[in-house]
């Protein structure tokens, strides 16, 4: 099969022995790549019994079948493995060029299990396979520890732990030139396996079966992206704080606010003052990546804050100095940490102080003790050691779990299901807890619309059809996830399943979109389902469920429990259990996978 290396790396470091594991083409025609094909393996290969952080489980870096082509911005990679935020599925993708790298390396993937009795590193070099100590990269930050290994070993791409993934930070990330896997603490995975860094070096080519139609396609089509996102490319993701603001859709104060006075002093105007540069990742026509400079904190060309993170640590905070903001953002990339879990846990320490649940000495809008904050999380110290298990844990030690914003562990991004109804049924039903990933309805109810597969905007604020057009957007999501293109890739839909047949040899069409990322989804269902998914679990926290005060959002809250019943019954899903009932499975062609 073409576009395909053909094999995947297994790595057992229990006995630091490699093996390789061929695709199985019937699956890859099935689930594609990325996280449909890890979800695939991983039904396989987890042992319900075994914990997140035990030897037993199993880590996946994925890449797609166009990762590593000119399609535009296919240079994407996703981690998948049981998460130790959840105990469910765990799914974190990374931009920048490490996946393209890897398949260059001549792996479509690896999967890592066992723990080895010292640190180390896994080195994939043009197929060749070793793994060697890295007894002299622990304790390093993320950028310490890639450029120590660029200065041993010459040019290479690698994805490694900071501290935090060493330290057991149970939302660690792992990253690569400051791209980062950030959520669901997959770098805590890797750090439980003694794993410092993947480094990857590879001067191979992807096989296509069309190359030159693909070429021709995917110049067409990044030449137009390139065109049509150039707002984008200007301003980055920070441009959604305007938005944000506009749709009430910005969490504020902990999400108990719709005000913030100071938004224009961290939107993407704002950001432009501390510009040095764009990036972009392996084969994108955009360049939304942001550099910065902030010379009096120690900030020189490094990689600036996202929406999420400016949310995260600013508006939900009530911190309006950007630098200060900035220097969040470098620390938690140098120790590997997710931002938004990271921030939305110390605000919940900060609620539980200001409605005196808690006496942890901080308050809103404190920018300099936050910062000593993000130091202890990283090294569990003092009160570091507490937040460093996250908000839900934080929440339970004080005996008030509601006042947490997750769902099933996860804590909740900076987008508001008050603020797009439809946002309800996405947080409680996605696979990996409260991700604005699976299902962008916020994108879909101001305009962002596929006809095609049945994904219409509407009314934001109401509750009717949320549940069926979640349910597609996240099957969408799903396909993109698979193949794996970037959610900002805005090219039209016959486009990108012409690239895919371009390239595998296969004959896809736009219908074939909505039942490839089906069965993406269902199996992520079908392995939660054996992790201990209940469906009780599915619920928004309490705070979102209660109404803001004003603003555009007044008095609106989302019915959730009708925007279930409307998914359970589009998915055709048993209501009570959670599980796919055995009609869908087969129409999907998921027979064997009937219980």
């Amino acid at each position: 099969m073409k576009a395909f290396k053909g094999r995947i790396l297994v790595c057992d470091l229990d006995r630091e022995k490699n093996l390789d594991l061929p695709i199985d083409e019937k699956a890859a025609t099935q689930f594609l790549g990325g996280s449909g094909y890890a979800a695939y393996l991983l039904n396989k290969l987890l042992d319900p019994d075994t914990p997140a952080l035990d030897p037993g489980n199993v880590l996946a870096i994925m890449t797609g079948p166009l990762t590593g082509t000119m399609a535009p911005c296919t240079g994407r990679h996703v981690v998948c493995s049981r998460s130790p935020m959840t105990g469910l599925w765990g799914e974190s993708h990374s931009g920048g060029h490490f996946g393209a790298n890897l398949k260059f390396a001549g792996y479509d993937g690896i999967l890592v299990r066992g723990r080895s009795p010292r640190p180390v590193m896994l080195l994939i070099d043009d197929g060749e396979v070793e793994v060697e100590s890295a007894r002299h990269l622990w304790g390093k930050t993320t950028s310490e520890t890639q450029d120590t290994i660029a200065e041993e070993l010459g040019k290479a791409h690698i994805a490694c732990i900071g501290p935090a993934g060493e330290n057991l930070v149970k939302y660690a990330s792992i990253v690569n030139a400051e791209r980062v896997a950030a959520r669901c603490g997959l770098g805590a995975v890797m750090g439980s396996k003694n794993l410092k860094a993947v480094v990857v070096k590879g001067t191979g080519q992807v096989e296509l079966a069309e190359p030159e139609e693909f070429r021709r396609l995917a110049t067409q089509s990044s030449k137009t992206l390139g065109e049509t996102m150039s707002t984008l490319r200007n301003q980055g993701t920070a441009m959604y704080v305007d938005i944000g603001m506009m749709f009430n859709d910005m969490s504020i104060r902990y999400f108990q606010n719709v005000e913030f006075d100071a938004s224009d002093l961290i939107n993407a105007e704002a950001m432009n003052e501390l510009l040095t540069g764009r990036t972009a990742c392996h084969s994108c026509p955009i360049s939304c990546g942001r550099r910065i400079s902030v010379p009096e904190l120690g900030l020189v060309n490094v990689a600036g804050p996202e929406y999420q993170t400016l949310a995260s640590f600013g508006s939900n905070l009530l911190i309006s100095d950007l630098n200060k903001i900035a220097l969040m953002n470098r620390l938690c990339n140098e120790y590997g940490m997710d931002t938004i879990s990271c921030g939305s846990t110390i605000a919940l320490a900060i609620y539980l102080c200001d409605t005196g649940r808690a006496e942890y000495g901080l308050s809103w809008g404190d920018p300099d003790t936050v910062i000593e904050l993000i130091h202890k999380i990283a090294q569990r110290e003092n009160d570091g050691r507490i937040l460093a298990e996250g908000a839900r844990a934080l929440a339970q030690r004080h005996h008030t779990e509601d006042s947490a914003l997750h769902v099933r562990g996860l804590e909740v991004p900076n987008h508001d299901p008050r603020a797009f109804g439809g946002m309800a049924a996405v947080y409680t039903t996605a696979s990996r807890g409260a991700t604005h990933l699976e299902g962008d309805m916020y994108s879909v109810d101001m305009g962002l619309d596929y006809p095609e597969l049945g994904i219409i905007g509407g009314d934001r604020l109401q509750n009717e059809s949320k549940g069926m057009i979640a349910a597609r957007s996240q099957q969408f999501r799903a396909f993109c996830d698979s193949v794996i293109i970037c959610h900002f890739a805005l090219v039209p839909l016959d486009s990108i399943v012409s690239l895919l047949s371009l390239g595998m040899g296969a004959s896809f069409s736009v219908a074939d979109i909505l039942p490839l990322g089906a069965r993406a989804v269902t199996m992520k269902r079908i392995l939660n389902l054996k992790l201990g998914l209940r469906t009780e679990d599915e619920r928004l926290p309490r705070l979102l469920l209660e109404p803001q005060a004003d603003g555009a959002t007044y008095d609106f809250v989302p019915d959730v429990d009708a925007q279930l019943d409307e998914y359970y019954s589009y998915r055709r899903w048993d209501r009570e259990t959670g599980a796919p009932t055995p009609e869908a499975l087969s129409e999907l062609g998921l027979e064997s996978f009937i219980s």
